[in-house]
């Protein structure tokens, strides 16, 4: 019978160990999905570096290929490229890691460096090396030594004008010297994930070290309409700079690009930039927009203008109609079933109305037309923050492939500003305290709700152990007592009609 008590109580002691542990891997799972990477120890940290690198490793390479469906166009400059500019697809590819000389399309990367490090009100004075440093015979508005513009102005002269004095002027004035901005201009584009690089000016006129890829300006040019100023400026057809402190006549500025001008008709376009030196032949970066969706052209080494207004055409509408956008957020949701990598019945991650983590607005995907969203296979990978600020923290990414071939992404976001309590469908407005664990912030709400969950089970185990050991001896023991009692009764009573000589064998 203690045999008997001995296992029950065991058992009752495995069922609370186990029952504990759910408890922790429950809270767990309110941070972090079964299927996500999250950080490990310390002591893990050399295989973590080693499978980090191979992932970064296999990103380049798919994000380095096209997702190329359909006839393909017939495109005759060297080197060509069609990239979405949401996601950073790459929907057409030729020859796009080979370098070539970019011209005056560098001046997409002069003018996105100088709005990042300057304001539209700053006045920029024209040294004397900004004016004869530059060749007398290039791309020029006619600036003299001393006169000043504001860099607005002067950045609508290098875009639409492709104003090389001014482009070396800009420079001055953001870095205090061209060599010093195009430190900034080779940062800028390593930031970017550029990789066949090297500028050494900001206006792009010819040298055998000043060198770029279409990969690589269709990554500058990605940053670059992306940015509203810039956006602003690209599209613009003209543009009048009113007298200076030295000229007294306004300068009347006219976009060079075909298809903003009108030459080159062509629905949706955006804006680009024009390029042209011996060496580098044509060049030509165009965005444009159709149904949501942005695409940038970048063609290298072109020999005609016909040719390269004609490649970009093709590439352009290649692109419109073999592909479609996707916006993330509709598409993966509590309402739609399948989604077990982001919502789970225990945790529900990614709920519209009660948590603090989302997805972001702007992620979005782009497939081939006719591909349903749900065959674009998808991982999540999370970042660790040591400190949250206050509203969107980005804390992972959730990233998405098409036969093999990077096609979007979005950004998973911690708010600071939710919480994980609803009073009649209304937010309470309040902000979470937040306790960091392995890079990731929960609400201190959330940790005391589990608490208080952990308690409750162990005192119901522990109830459930006593009712068990009760009804034990009630059931059990007692009645076991009184029988063996009653039998030892018995036995004595028997005793008393013998003698010990009763039994002797005479």
């Amino acid at each position: 019978m203690r045999k008997s008590l001995f296992l029950i109580c065991a058992l009752c002691a495995l069922i609370l160990n186990t029952t504990v542990y759910n408890v922790h891997a429950l809270a767990a799972s309110d941070i972090t999905p079964s299927t996500a990477a999250t950080d490990e120890s310390p002591d893990n940290n050399s295989e973590n570096s080693t499978n980090d690198d191979k992932s970064a490793s296999n990103k380049k390479t798919t994000e380095n290929e096209a997702l190329n469906v359909g006839d393909m166009p017939n495109v005759a400059s060297e080197a060509a490229i069609v990239m979405e500019a949401s996601t950073g697809t790459i929907l057409y590819a030729k020859n796009i890691h080979e370098k070539h000389y970019p011209a005056s399309i560098t001046k997409v990367l002069t003018t996105l460096v100088a709005l990042e490090n300057s304001t539209p009100g700053e006045i920029v004075t024209f040294s004397k090396n900004a004016i004869y440093d530059v060749d007398l015979d290039s791309s020029r508005i006619g600036i003299d030594v001393g006169e000043k513009l504001t860099m607005e102005q002067s950045l609508y002269a290098v875009m639409l004008e492709s104003a090389n004095e001014v482009s070396y002027a800009v420079a001055e004035h953001v870095a205090g010297s061209v060599s010093a901005f195009s430190e900034m201009m080779n940062k800028k584009a390593a930031s970017l994930g550029c990789v066949d690089s090297n500028f050494i000016n900001p206006h792009g006129l010819p040298d055998e070290n000043h060198y770029t890829s279409a990969y690589d300006m269709a990554l500058i040019s990605r940053a670059a309409i992306n940015n509203e100023a810039f956006r602003k400026i690209t599209g613009t057809k003209t543009y009048t700079i009113p007298p200076t402190n030295i000229q007294k006549e306004s300068r009347y500025l006219a976009n060079h690009h075909g298809m903003i001008k009108g030459t080159y008709s062509f629905e949706g376009t955006l804006g680009g930039k024009t390029g042209y030196t011996s060496k580098a032949k044509y060049t030509l970066v165009t965005f444009a927009e159709r149904d949501g969706m942005t695409l940038i052209s970048v063609i290298m080494y072109c020999d005609t203008i016909p040719n390269e207004y004609g490649d970009t055409e093709a590439l352009l509408n290649y692109g419109f109609e073999n592909y479609t956008k996707h916006n993330v957020v509709n598409e993966v949701s509590p309402d739609k079933t399948g989604n077990t990598e982001l919502f789970t019945q225990y945790a529900p991650l990614f709920s519209r109305t009660t948590s603090p983590l989302k997805l972001s607005s702007t992620g979005s995907v782009i497939l081939p037309k006719g591909v349903k969203f749900d065959e674009a296979e998808s991982t999540i990978s999370y970042s660790p923050l040591d400190k949250l600020r206050e509203g969107d923290n980005n804390i992972g990414t959730m990233r998405f492939t098409y036969d093999n071939t990077y096609v979007g992404s979005a950004d998973i976001v911690y708010s600071t500003t939710s919480t994980n309590y609803v009073l009649n469908n209304n937010f309470i407005p309040e902000t979470p305290k937040t306790i960091v664990t392995k890079g990731v912030s929960m609400p201190q709400e959330t940790q005391d709700d589990n608490g208080r969950l952990r308690i409750i089970i162990i005192a119901i185990i522990i109830i459930v152990i006593l009712v068990s050991i009760t009804l034990y001896l009630f059931f059990v023991e007692l009645p076991y007592r009184k029988r063996k009692n009653a039998y030892n009764a018995k036995r004595k009573k028997s005793k008393r009609y013998y003698s010990k000589n009763d039994y002797l064998d005479l």
